[in-house]
C-alpha cells in the first residue's frame, strides 16, 4: 500500500506514478493526520511512504503517525521523498523509524521535483518546473523497479552536508521555519 501525504501536489504525483505502475493502491494521509487517526491499516504488500522533504528529514507529524499507527501485514517499508535540492541523511532517520518500528527499512530514494517552499525559495517558472519533473522520471522509475522487484533502494553516498542539514540544521530549522 501506498500512503503519502502532499501539501502542493508533488508527493501526490509521485504516488500515484508509483501506484499505477505498482498496481497498488494509494492512500492519501492528509485526513489520518489531521483527525488523529491511527486505526490499523494492512497491506500484505510492501508499504512505500512518499512524503515530501521537511528540513531533511521525513515530516515529523508523518513519521509521528507512522509510529503511532498499528501498520499490519507486511514487514517492510520503502520511503520516497520529494524535495526542492536533497534530502540530506534522511535514509538515516527513517531507518532508526523502522527500528522502533520493528519494520525492515528498504530504503529511501531521493525525488528532486519543483520547489515549493515559498517561504524561503523561489519556485521555478513553468518550463523550468517542466524539465525538472521530466528528470524526475529517471528516479521515480527506478524507485518503482526497486519496489517491483522486492529489492532495497540504494543508499546515497553522503556527505558532512548531509549529516549536518539532517542532524544539528533540522534540530535549529525545524521549530523556527517549519512548525
Amino acid at each position: 500500500m501506498i500512503l503519502y501525504f502532499s501539501g502542493t501536489g508533488n508527493s501526490q504525483y509521485v504516488a500515484k506514478q508509483i501506484g499505477k505502475e505498482t498496481g497498488d493502491c494509494t492512500l492519501n494521509l492528509f485526513q489520518k493526520l489531521r483527525d488523529h487517526d491511527y486505526g490499523e491499516i494492512t497491506s500484505e504488500k510492501p508499504w512505500v511512504i512518499v512524503t515530501p522533504t521537511y528540513a531533511w528529514r521525513i515530516p515529523r507529524l508523518v513519521s509521528q503517525w507512522i509510529l503511532k499507527n498499528p501498520l499490519t501485514g507486511s514487514n517492510k517499508i520503502y520511503f520516497i521523498m520529494t524535495c526542492g535540492g536533497d534530502i540530506g541523511n534522511a535514509e538515516g532517520y527513517t531507518g532508526k523509524l523502522c527500528t522502533e518500528k520493528k519494520m525492515t527499512c528498504m530504503g529511501c530514494a531521493e525525488i528532486v521535483m519543483p520547489e515549493n517552499y515559498i517561504a524561503m525559495f523561489k519556485t521555478p517558472a513553468k518550463e523550468e518546473a517542466e524539465k525538472i519533473i521530466q528528470a524526475a522520471q529517471g528516479p521515480i522509475k527506478a524507485a518503482i523497479t526497486a519496489i517491483q522487484k522486492g529489492e532495497k533502494i540504494p543508499s546515497k553516498q553522503l556527505s558532512v552536508k548531509d549529516h549536518l542539514t539532517s542532524g544539528i540544521v533540522n534540530d535549529i530549522f525545524y521549530p523556527l521555519l517549519v512548525v
